[in-house]
């Protein structure tokens, strides 16, 4: 990703590469994916027993 200083800021508006749409601030992707993630391992262990 590309932002326009070198310590991006969680208010900071991430933007798709491809097609320009505005996919919101840098803490609201982070959280979404930290969401994405603890559902994925919950998943994970839910498979082993």
């Amino acid at each position: 990703m590309k932002f326009e200083r070198p310590e991006p800021l969680d208010t900071d508006i991430l933007v798709c590469f491809t097609c320009g749409h505005e996919l919101g601030t840098l803490g609201s992707v982070k959280a979404k994916m930290i969401a994405a993630f603890e559902r994925m391992k919950k998943q994970a262990q839910q498979r082993k027993h």
